[in-house]
């Protein structure tokens, strides 16, 4: 197929079905994750308690709200998921919703996780797409939001964006732990041996293999086996029975269920709009040049500039020399989903300016369990964590003081080594996008 027919037919009119089905999965996935963190006391836990936070460097303008306002985020938060599902004022929903969920994944990197950034560019993406075109409150309350048809193309970006996630989860698996060693699943794996029925199995250095050399083929080639009608639903039963098993045996929140029901964009329009037909009687659909706004320049635009960023991301890694899993420099927002494990102890020597006295300090006396164990293993966490020791004791009325992290990691098993030059004074150095030349590198 040439550029020329694929753009033909990425114009071609379908039913708006797929666009609505996706909002309401969509609203309704957030507002089941929403309420899961809000039970479960996370949000006081994360963004309340902790006395330091670990901001994304560009942003450390944005800070937690205080309590109660904080509260009124994720309040907010809940009813936008709600008015989403509903396609009730949803220009306006979708845009407060990519907001306030962006802003609150920015607020500590400690708790970052692979499908709070797909949510924001799942949010982003929604906000350029009509999805209220058709069985939503606003088709009703408004009649120019009425479409119940629109561009082929629209429903491609959703797919895209979805299929991603696979594709490049795929790639950042070509590595050598992954296909040679099979780690991190080795370890994983034989950690949940007490598993009724299949614990006796899981122990089995060649079942960590195939798991492993599987997940890299599916991941590589399930978006285009569900983008293929004849092998469609084999597609979305494996990824289905997949992800139900990583549920089980590593315990990864809402990740496994956000893919399964995300990959339902990839089923045709018809599908889409058999099941909203269960809640909204279709009328026949007449094609017309009047059906569906003919000038989409700057939507097409921004969103060919937003995948555009999309493909640069995941390899920005190799701008830095060594492994990635090691030094972690381009390691977030890059689709590395399960590919390590990485424990590592972090302590700092304190030594005060002022008098030569030297004192050590351990991250968990200031920070919480995640965000303690978080910053023992990532350098950029260390390196802002020194300078928050400095600002501490400044403020304590104990003057300027060098700090010296002395950090021993162990990724996939592999022997520990020092991960931080424990010569280094962190307080002299500044984050950024250059190497870090305090981060220790070895040949093998």
């Amino acid at each position: 197929m040439t550029i020329q027919n694929i753009l033909q037919k990425g114009q071609k009119l379908v039913s708006s079905s797929s666009l609505a089905f996706f909002r309401i999965i969509f609203g309704l996935l957030m507002l089941a994750s929403l309420l899961r963190f809000l039970s479960r006391g996370w949000l006081e836990k994360f963004y309340i308690q902790p006395e330091f936070y670990f901001s994304f460097y560009g942003f450390e303008w944005i800070k937690p709200l205080p309590d109660p306002y904080i509260y009124w985020v994720f309040y907010a938060l809940i009813i936008a998921a709600v008015t989403i599902t509903l396609g009730l004022f949803y220009r306006f929903s979708i845009i407060v919703f990519f907001l306030l969920f962006t802003y609150v994944e920015l607020l500590d990197k400690s708790v970052y996780l692979n499908h709070y950034y797909q949510v924001s560019l799942l949010a982003w993406l929604m906000c350029w797409l009509p999805m209220n075109g058709t069985c939503s409150v606003d088709q009703y309350l408004f009649k120019k939001t009425r479409r119940p048809l629109t561009p082929l193309w629209m429903v491609w970006v959703l797919r895209l964006q979805v299929g991603s996630v696979y594709f490049f989860g795929g790639l950042a698996k070509l590595r050598y732990d992954w296909l040679f060693e099979a780690q991190p699943l080795k370890i994983w794996l034989a950690a949940n041996s007490h598993i009724p029925v299949l614990g006796d199995f899981l122990g089995y250095t060649w079942l960590a293999f195939v798991l492993s050399w599987f997940a890299l083929f599916f991941d590589l080639t399930a978006a285009f086996l569900l983008s293929n009608k004849s092998t469609r639903m084999y597609a979305y039963v494996l990824i289905v029975l997949f992800h139900v098993l990583t549920h089980i045996l590593f315990q990864i929140g809402m990740f496994p269920w956000m893919m399964i029901v995300t990959a339902l964009v990839f089923f045709p329009t018809h599908w889409h709009q058999k099941i909203l037909a269960i809640f909204e009687r279709n009328r026949t659909i007449h094609l017309s040049s009047s059906s569906v706004p003919s000038n989409h320049s700057l939507t097409i635009g921004v969103l060919a500039l937003f995948f555009l960023f999309q493909l640069m991301m995941p390899f920005r890694s190799y701008a830095y020399p060594g492994n990635v899993l090691w030094h972690e420099q381009g390691f977030r927002f890059s689709w590395n989903i399960m590919l390590m494990e990485k424990n590592a102890s972090l302590e700092y020597e304190v030594i005060f300016k002022n008098n030569g006295k030297k004192i050590y300090v351990r991250p968990e006396k200031h920070l919480n369990t995640i965000q303690a164990k978080q910053c023992s293993f990532q350098p950029d966490m260390i390196l802002q964590f020194a300078h928050y020791l400095n600002q501490y004791y400044k403020d304590q009325g104990l003057g300027n003081t060098e700090v010296y992290a002395i950090c021993y990691a162990s990724v996939n098993g592999h022997a520990s080594r020092l991960l931080i030059d424990p010569e280094v004074d962190l307080v002299t150095q500044k984050d950024g996008f250059a190497d870090k030349k305090w981060i220790l590198r070895y040949r093998d």
